[in-house]
């Protein structure tokens, strides 16, 4: 087991990703607009984690077209 740390770490720095366009669904495919329709009611719901997770999906879904 490791030593837990004893001193003041710096904070993490994300990159700022927020210029980012969300990604759009491919037209005719029913996967991409069945995400799109999940972020969608996510969104309105205000559940911005699954927001998050419908975007990624949708970023490498394109890789199986």
């Amino acid at each position: 087991m490791t030593e837990p740390t004893r001193y003041s770490t710096p904070p993490v720095v994300l990159p700022d990703r927020s210029d980012q366009r969300e990604p759009v669904p491919v037209a005719g495919c029913a996967g991409c607009r069945e995400l799109a329709g999940v972020r969608d009611r996510a969104r309105a719901g205000g559940d911005w984690t699954t927001v998050a997770d419908c975007n990624v999906l949708m970023r490498r879904h394109p890789e199986g077209h």
